[in-house]
């Protein structure tokens, strides 16, 4: 009968072990996994490309309530209103550099989450299925303005 009791109790000690190693173990692995630090280290680019595409859209919201209002003390030149001003230019330049440095970061965005997650990349794909597709606007240099795609 002792024997029988000291082997139980042994076994219990065994367990208990193990599955303090296996807390430990998962107490690491969540650790790691929730370390932001560590995964700007291993991706730096994917960390700038939210903090950009971030900057982008506060910038589009200032933007457009700041635009309601007029500038006050800044002269227009006088050909700032003609289609195919160096105005107009720069800005449909401008507007399309940020419309591709969104697509690139979305796109390493996309493709990071897919690495997290498993199973994310299909279901994205669904959704990206599933959502009716909006025209996007191309710019035309021949018209000197965006166009639907």
């Amino acid at each position: 009968m002792d024997e029988t009791a000291n082997q139980i109790e042994a076994h219990i000690d065994r367990t208990r072990e193990r599955l303090g190693s296996n807390l430990r173990e998962l107490e690491d692995r969540v650790e790691a996994a929730t370390d932001w630090r560590e995964h700007f280290r291993e991706r730096p680019h994917v960390f700038i490309g939210a903090a950009f595409v971030g900057g982008m859209v506060l910038a589009g919201v200032l933007r457009s309530k700041s635009a309601q209002r007029p500038l006050s003390g800044v002269a227009t030149h006088p050909s700032a209103g003609r289609a195919g001003s160096v105005h107009e230019q720069a800005r449909d330049l401008w507007n399309n550099v940020q419309v591709a440095l969104v697509g690139v970061a979305s796109e390493q965005i996309r493709s990071y989450i897919s690495e997290m997650v498993p199973g994310f990349a299909d279901h994205y794909r669904r959704a990206e299925e599933r959502a009716p597709s909006a025209p996007r606007p191309v710019y035309d240099a021949s018209r000197n303005s965006e166009v639907p795609d």
